[in-house]
């Protein structure tokens, strides 16, 4: 098999706190010489001058390469960016606020060699902002598990732990870019899926980091009013994911009337059904809804339960 080379690709915004150790994370890597290829989102808060300065003076095996993008491009934008500022064929994916063991890049070239994926992912210790280990199982996402389906996976919003991931580049090029609004883990996933070639390495590669940016979770919410955003904008992104997955499955060569197909287009359905719901008036609501109405009871009942456990979980200590 020819060898492989490996591109680091680190995506920042907005995170000057935690980016130097992301960079230092990176650049510590125990591997063959690499590219890194930084890119930064149009950060307003200094990030990127955190980052210049964690590069300066690098005179280690490793090509680093910088890009500050003049305006905020998304993340599905940014990782446009580093494809094309990219030449590795092999695609390691970080974060700002995410650290990677020395080894990762290694045992991600290893299993490449070894498998042969697309796509692939590991497991991952869960920290919160302070950088302290949070408690929970975080290895429930599909490609956890012992087995999946595609149509397990066109319906999934929890593939595996985006932080962990890496691609290879056809993987990305194939398909062609992601659209707005799309998350990398849950679009390369199933495109990974339709191929079926995934990989999963049973070993904690990165410090993820829960709380901060698009890694937050309800626990750190501090209303009502935050949750309702939160929520809406989970169901924008849940139907740009299953549109786009749709385009892919339909680039695939899946027919409009496959399984798969089947349910991708419900999951948009409920998507539409649940932006609604946080959006519009009520009547505007069931007037949409009332066209499925097994969906609508489905998405009123959950929605008002998140919303009670979300209320419950916050209330002021007596």
């Amino acid at each position: 098999m020819t060898p492989h080379s490996l591109t680091y690709i680190l995506l920042t915004y907005n995170q000057r706190d935690t980016v130097k150790a992301a960079v230092e994370s990176a650049l510590a890597q125990d591997v063959q010489p690499m590219e890194i290829v930084i890119s930064d989102d149009c950060s307003s808060d200094g990030t990127f001058a955190e980052i210049e300065a964690a590069v300066s003076g690098y005179s280690g095996p490793h090509h680093v390469i910088l890009n500050h993008n003049p305006e905020n491009l998304g993340l599905a934008g940014n990782l446009a960016q580093v494809h094309d500022l990219s030449t590795g064929d092999i695609i390691v994916a970080a974060a700002g606020d995410d650290l990677s063991e020395p080894q990762r890049c290694q045992r991600i070239l290893e299993t490449f060699v070894k498998e042969d994926p697309l796509l692939l992912c590991s497991y991952a210790k869960v920290i919160d902002p302070a950088g302290q280990p949070v408690s929970g199982n975080f290895r429930t996402a599909l490609f956890y598990g012992d087995g999946w389906t595609v149509k397990q996976v066109a319906r999934s919003k929890s593939l595996y732990i985006g932080a962990t991931g890496a691609w290879h580049r056809s993987l990305y090029a194939g398909f062609g870019p992601m659209a707005p609004g799309t998350y990398e883990d849950l679009v390369l996933g199933f495109r990974a899926a339709l191929h079926g070639r995934v990989a999963v390495i049973n070993e904690d590669l990165v410090s993820y980091r829960l709380g901060l940016g698009i890694t937050s979770s309800d626990a750190y919410l501090a209303d009502v009013a935050s949750f309702k955003t939160r929520r809406l904008n989970g169901f924008l992104a849940q139907k740009a994911v299953m549109h786009q997955r749709e385009a892919d499955a339909r680039e695939f060569g899946l027919s409009e009337q496959s399984p798969v197909m089947r349910v991708l287009k419900k999951e948009q359905r409920k998507a539409e059904l649940g932006i609604s719901y946080y959006q519009d008036t009520s009547s505007a609501f069931v007037e949409k809804a009332l066209r499925h109405p097994v969906l609508m009871l489905a998405t009123v009942r959950a929605e008002r339960r998140r919303t009670r456990k979300f209320m419950a979980s916050h209330k002021p200590a007596e």
